[in-house]
């Protein structure tokens, strides 16, 4: 049972949090005219919510309990705040565009990860 957090583990996760907070804040501040497109930003959250949950599970279940909540503090503070930026220096629909392939490919990284842990 590993008793360090990888540092590509966290980098991973800020940008897998940074993802989903663009979805979340886009779909939260949206005014566009496609509903198609904001159902599509609603079910991209929904989904990324719950695959990172598991991922907090499963990272849980192969080391100690505390390492998902230090994790998620970590993401949530740094991924937010730097996403945060993005959104504003880039653009929130070229962001929210980008995070469709961001979350999944981080979330498939840190399953390789997490899953190198176990053995």
């Amino acid at each position: 049972m590993p008793e360090f957090m990888p540092l590509s583990l966290v980098i991973t996760y800020i940008a897998f949090f940074g993802f989903l907070n663009t979805h979340q804040r886009h779909s939260a501040r949206f005014e566009g005219a496609s509903q198609t497109y904001h159902l599509a930003l609603n079910i991209s959250l929904i989904l990324g919510v719950l695959v990172g949950l598991s991922l907090m599970i499963y990272y849980g279940y192969l080391t100690v309990w505390y390492w998902p909540i230090v994790l998620f503090l970590l993401g949530s503070l740094i991924g937010g705040l730097l996403f945060g930026l993005l959104d504003v220096t880039i653009g929130l629909l070229i962001m929210s565009l980008l995070s469709f392939a961001g979350w999944p490919i981080s979330a498939y990284v840190m399953y390789r990860i997490v899953s190198n842990l176990g053995g």
